[in-house]
Formats: structure tokens, C-alpha cells, sequence
């Protein structure tokens, strides 16, 4: 006990040293450089998760049930990535590129505290620098961490997944491709299905802002184009209001989409996937391209379920019961082709289902915007190339574009602009060299997302305690079953095309699939040993993903640094992680009912189960695994999430709300949230349905009111 207290205390006062470092403008490093023996570091770590065995691991390695040739294994269990200098360059380059300034200078200074003895010592228990460790002991110290504090597992999640996730989206691992029989780009990407939709996809222009910066007049400006700011710009342009929709991200035709791993993400996602909240404890996938979230989600359409509708009654917010509100659902389900009719369910699905069907256990076809197609495309995290999926870019901002509104991308608008307790326009910066522009408006409609919206609102200066509060995750973890005699190919097909719910309230969880890439696969499949993660990726194509998805009660917040930007604040609740784990227990459930031949449920502590062949349901082993997951719990695990909600919370009282039932800020005049920031609470689906819901609904209020007081 004495030497942990003395542990912390030397953590803290290093801690309080480098923060006064990173509070001196001095110190601040840009362009970011790292000096040789943090890059010593950086390679001693990328060697230990992807590591060059011994000839007893690769004879262990040969062993492993696949269809891969022998050389080809041989090969891959000697590839040692520290020896990659290109990758480690990339490495660098990647972090210099998508992390924020102050956290590429403490990633710097984490990388130091390894190189010096003493702290060396506290952190892995050797007194040697951690780079003239033997790969051996490197490896045992990351697998200490992984079951170890708070700390510990932050040290542990951020190198190895940071590592593990760069390495297998980037290029660099294509020699390895054919070796995991991953194809690499979707394959039909050229094919007859990408040119027979190619006249299908919208083409934008977008207002060039000159190097002396402009000042533009419109109507209503909407900040944002995702699921929300789509239905903004389309139902008020076709009222007649004159619309000007503004993007932080990008616009990319179809033809610009690559479909690799590591350079969509870049462009298409915030901070190129990279996103976490403070001390790592959950990973975030939010959408920062031209459509949003709609452009990159796997095309799950599901609606808002009557018992939220009700809650969210309960509150005074008659609405969400209302006529009015399921005409709004109505119109946008239609509008963006939602429906079962073309669903395909692909091998991954199936074996859910059947899981499912064996155990009675919940299941159902997961509705999708595809307007009727097909869609069997596991890419759409990468975009959609063949214009399928109808999402904002091919349906509410075409809309809106056919009826006169405008847009600027590559733009982050840094202010609302307000007098009078009113809000008249907004102020910002386009491109890297941040040209000027002024948007002055009769209206603002801030759509910037569960995150941004918060932000915004803080840097324009509003005051309400509310704001950035109530921040809803539907936290998720992944585990995995090997089928070794099935070719499961996750990363195809069709990404969600079934689902179950798994309640034990109404706060329980959905189990859904994963589109699983090797980037998704090395990250969502735990590293337990560089033996084990090789293992692992060479039986990529026999996994089925199973995603535990959370319906969260309790939550937490968005604040802003000391430049504006947003500051995520969340840690799983011990009531949600109670759901989770019970949603864990059900996929293992479901996957020894279909036979999978070991399971990974993403508990360090637990090793893979390996299911008895005869009757395994009834395997004693199988009732212990599970009480050992219900006694560890998932509170320390890996967590995800896709879904951001509730930080400007809709209600009818200012003291415990941001926005009233009309989606007007309380505090400024013709200041409008139409996001998933404005949901009471957790909608427990996946939200895209509903926020367009929400948003068309809002548009409708603006409309109607304006129509009264006679501004239309």
C-alpha cells in the first residue's frame, strides 16, 4: 500500500510539472517532433503488439485452423513492426495530423516518462528504459496493464490501440491482405453496380470565400449538414426561406471515395476516428463530412420506440405523442426509403439469428435506407460509393439544394453572432488558412451535432448550466466467435441487418453486428499477446462480431478547452455496465448456440472460452464462464460509441432543459438546436430516424410560427 501512495504522489507531482509546461506557450510543439529516444519508445511498443515470434510461437501460429498457406504464416509471425521505419513515420505523421496540439504534447510526454529510469520503474517495474526491454517482458508488462488500474488500462488501450488500428488501416499492411484474406478496397468499387449509379449521385457547389474573407445575407443559415441540418436545409428552402448550409467537413463525390481504411477515416470522421473522451474510458465514431453521420453509418433505420415517445411525454413534451409527430416520422421514412424488402442477410446476420431463434431470444430485421436496393456493401463506414444508402448527401440536401439553398464546406464556425438577445448571424473561418466569413441571418440553426452543438453555444456565450450537459453515449463493446469452418467475411454483406433486444428494463441492451475491417478486427478483438493477436488476424474471415449496445440512464457532459473545442467528459455507469454485461452474457449465448469454437468477450481477465463440442449449453464450464463475467463485469472494458446525444436537451422549464419544445434556445431569439443534442434522454436505437424525426418537426414549428407572425 505504501509503495502505491508513493507512486501516485511521484505520478502527480510529474504530472503537475509537465502541466506547467504544457500551459507555457513556449513549449508548445508544432510542427510535433519526437527526439530519438521517444521514438525508441514508440518503436519498443509497436514491436511488442505486433511482434516477431520465436520458432516455437510460429509452429504454434502453423497450428492455427486455416487455410493459409504455410510460407505465407511463416512470413507473417516474423514481420516485427518496429522495424517498420516507414510505418513509424506514419505513425507520426498521423497523430501530427489528426490530434489536437495539446494532446500530441502530452502523448510526447508520456513517451518520455518511459525513457527515464526511475519512472520507468514505476510504470513496468524494471528499472531499464522500456525499449531495452526484451520483447518478453515488454509483453508482460502490457499484459499487467490490461488488468490493472485505471491507469494501467489507459497506458494499455491507448498504445496498443493506437498502434494495432493505424498499422491495419493503413497501407502498410497490405502485404498481409491476401495473408488474412481481406480484399482490401470493396472490390466491386469500378464494377457495373459504381457506373450504373454514378448519374444517381448529387453533385454541390460550394460558395469560394476569397482570401480578404466575404460577408453573405441569407435567411437562415444552418450550421452543420448531418441527419439534422439536412432536414433544416430541405424543409425550410422548400418553404421559401433563403438557406445557407455550412459544413466543418468535407464534400466527396462518389468517385472521390477511396474506401481504404486509414484515408477515409481521415477525411470523413472526426479527428480520422480517433476521437475519445478524457481518460481514454470510451472511443468515439463521429461523422465530420459533407451529410454527417448519414454519410457514414451502416444504414440502420430504426424508429424511435413508443416507450421513449412516452417518457419524453411524461415531460411535459406532448409532441413526441402527438399525430404530428408520427406524420413527421412518416415523411422522413419515406423520404429516405426505409424499409425490409431488399434486406439480404449475409453470413455474420444469419448466425445472430439462428443464435437467436435457438434460445428464444428476440430478434428482427433491421429496417434500411437504401430505397430498395440490395445493399450488401460492408464499405459504408467508408462511404457509400453506388449511391445506395439515402442519407442526407442523397436525399435532404439534394432537397435542398433543387430549392435554392447555398452551402460552404471546410468552414468552423467559431461564433453565433447575437444583439439584442438575438441571434443575427455567425462568424467563420474556411480552410487551413482561415479565410473570413461573415453569415448574417434572420435565423440560426445550430445542427452541429451531440458534441460541436454544446461548443458552439458555450463560445457564443450563453449562460445556461444546461448546456453540454446530459451526454447520452449508447456506450458498446465488441466480442467475437471463431467459426474455423465457416468463411464468415464480416467485413461484407450487408453491416446491420438484424439485431436483438436483449432488456432487462428498458435500459437494456440491443445486440447488433460489425462491418469487421482489420483495423475494426486489431482493435475490437482484445491483444492479449503478440502470439495471440497474430492467431487472431489469420482467422479474421471465421469471426462473427457481435456489438453490445447500451441504452445509457446516466450521463455525462461536454465542456470546452481553453480554445473552444469540445472536451468529452463519460464513464460507463455501474447500472449500464449491469446492462451491458447481461447483453454480453447473451452473446456468448448466442454464439455457442451456433457453434462458434472459441469466444472473446473483451474482459482482460478472462481468457477466450473454448465450448465443450458435446451439448455445449450445458457444459458446467459454460455456466462458470458466465458467473465470471457477471463477477468481473464490464465496467473496464473497451467501450465505443457511435451515437451522441442530449447535451442541449429539449424541455419545458430553462432550469433543467437548453431548448424548448420548439427547439429555440431559452436564452436567444431566433437561435434554433435541431441535432440528437436536443433528445430528453438515451433513444436506445440507433438515432438517425429520429433525429431527422426531431428535426423535421422543428422545421414544421419554425414555419408555422413564422407564418403567424407574418416573417414568411
Amino acid at each position: 500500500m505504501l509503495v502505491y501512495i508513493i507512486f501516485l504522489s511521484v505520478i502527480f507531482l510529474i504530472s503537475i510539472y509537465f502541466l506547467k509546461l504544457l500551459n507555457s506557450p513556449a513549449k508548445k510543439i508544432k510542427p510535433w517532433k519526437l527526439n530519438d529516444y521517444q521514438i525508441k519508445v514508440l518503436k519498443a511498443f509497436s514491436g511488442t503488439v505486433l511482434a516477431e515470434l520465436n520458432d516455437v510461437e510460429i509452429e504454434s501460429l502453423l497450428r492455427t485452423k486455416t487455410k493459409i498457406p504455410s510460407e505465407k504464416i511463416r512470413e507473417f509471425g516474423k514481420f516485427d513492426l518496429s522495424k517498420q521505419d516507414e510505418f513509424i513515420e506514419l505513425l507520426i505523421n498521423h497523430f501530427d495530423r489528426v490530434l489536437p496540439e495539446k494532446s500530441l504534447s502530452q502523448l510526447s510526454i508520456i513517451l518520455t516518462l518511459f525513457t527515464i529510469r526511475p519512472i520507468s520503474f514505476l510504470l513496468t517495474g524494471h528499472m531499464s528504459p522500456f525499449y531495452e526491454l526484451s520483447r518478453k517482458d515488454r509483453e508482460i508488462v502490457m499484459q499487467k496493464w490490461s488488468k490493472g488500474n485505471s491507469i494501467f488500462r489507459g497506458l494499455f488501450k491507448a498504445f496498443s490501440g493506437m498502434i494495432l488500428y493505424i498499422f491495419w488501416s493503413s497501407e502498410n499492411s497490405s502485404i498481409f491482405n491476401s495473408t488474412i484474406g481481406y480484399p482490401g478496397p470493396d472490390p466491386r468499387m469500378n464494377s457495373q453496380l459504381f457506373t450504373d449509379n454514378k448519374s444517381k449521385f448529387p453533385i454541390y457547389d460550394f460558395i469560394q470565400i476569397p482570401p480578404e474573407g466575404l460577408e453573405l445575407q441569407f435567411d437562415v443559415v444552418v450550421i452543420g449538414s448531418g441527419a439534422g441540418g439536412g432536414v433544416m436545409a430541405a424543409q425550410l428552402a422548400k418553404a421559401g426561406y433563403k438557406v445557407l448550409v455550412i459544413e466543418k467537413g468535407k464534400y466527396y463525390h462518389q468517385s472521390e471515395l477511396t474506401l481504404t481504411q486509414l484515408e477515409s477515416s481521415a477525411k470523413l470522421y472526426e479527428r480520422g476516428g480517433m476521437l475519445s473522451s478524457e481518460g481514454n474510458s470510451i472511443g468515439i465514431l463521429a461523422g465530420s463530412t459533407f451529410g454527417g453521420g448519414t454519410t457514414v453509418n451502416g444504414a440502420v433505420s430504426l424508429k424511435i420506440p413508443n416507450v421513449v415517445r412516452e417518457e419524453w411525454a411524461s415531460e411535459e413534451l406532448d409532441h413526441f405523442t402527438s399525430k404530428e409527430f408520427d406524420n413527421s416520422i412518416g415523411a422522413v421514412i419515406e423520404r429516405m426509403g426505409v424499409s425490409t424488402k431488399a434486406i439480404v442477410h449475409d453470413e455474420k446476420n444469419k448466425i445472430l439469428m439462428e443464435g437467436c431463434k435457438r434460445l428464444n431470444y428476440h430478434y428482427a430485421d433491421a429496417p434500411q435506407n437504401t430505397a430498395g436496393a440490395e445493399h450488401q456493401c460492408g464499405w459504408c463506414l467508408y462511404g457509400c460509393r453506388y449511391g445506395e444508402k439515402q442519407g442526407s448527401l442523397m436525399t435532404w440536401l439534394k432537397d435542398a439544394k433543387d430549392s435554392g439553398a447555398e452551402f460552404v464546406q471546410d468552414c468552423y464556425v467559431k461564433k453565433v453572432l447575437i444583439k439584442n438577445k438575438k441571434a443575427i448571424g455567425v462568424e467563420a473561418i474556411v480552410g487551413n488558412d482561415e479565410r473570413k466569413l461573415i453569415v448574417y441571418s434572420k435565423k440560426v440553426i445550430v445542427s452541429c451535432g451531440s458534441l460541436h452543438s454544446p461548443a458552439l453555444l458555450k463560445r457564443s456565450g450563453l449562460q445556461n448550466k444546461n448546456i453540454g450537459k446530459n451526454l447520452f453515449m449508447h456506450p458498446g463493446m465488441c466480442m467475437a466467435g471463431t467459426f474455423p469452418d465457416k468463411e464468415i467475411n464480416s467485413h461484407y454483406g450487408t453491416i446491420v441487418s438484424s439485431y436483438s433486444d436483449i432488456r432487462s428494463d428498458h435500459y437494456g441492451a440491443k445486440v447488433e453486428l460489425a462491418p469487421l475491417h482489420p483495423s475494426y478486427g486489431a482493435t475490437f478483438i482484445p491483444w492479449r499477446s503478440g502470439l495471440s493477436h497474430k492467431q487472431k488476424m489469420l482467422q479474421l474471415n471465421n469471426h462473427v462480431p457481435l456489438v453490445i449496445v447500451g441504452r445509457d440512464r446516466y450521463s455525462g457532459s461536454v465542456d470546452v478547452d481553453d480554445d473552444g473545442n469540445p472536451k468529452i467528459h463519460y464513464t460507463i455507469s455501474d447500472y449500464d455496465s449491469r446492462n451491458i454485461t447481461e447483453g454480453v452474457i447473451a452473446g456468448v449465448n448466442i454464439l455457442v448456440a451456433t457453434g462458434a469454437k472459441s469466444i472473446d468477450v473483451g474482459i482482460s481477465e478472462l481468457d477466450e472460452f473454448v465450448p465443450t463440442e458435446d451439448n455445449p449449453l450445458q457444459d458446467p464450464k459454460l455456466k462458470s464462464f458466465i458467473e465470471n463475467i457477471r463477477k468481473i463485469g464490464t465496467k473496464n472494458c473497451n467501450f465505443g460509441s457511435g451515437h451522441q446525444m442530449g447535451t442541449c436537451r429539449m424541455g419545458t422549464d430553462s432550469s433543467i432543459s437548453v431548448v424548448n419544445p420548439r427547439g429555440k434556445t431559452w436564452e436567444i431569439d431566433n437561435l434554433y438546436v435541431a441535432d440528437a443534442s436536443v433528445f430528453p434522454s438515451s433513444v436506445g436505437v440507433n438515432p438517425m430516424i429520429t433525429i431527422c424525426s426531431v428535426a423535421y418537426s422543428i422545421a414544421n414549428f419554425i414555419i408555422k410560427d413564422d407564418q403567424i407572425t407574418g416573417n414568411i
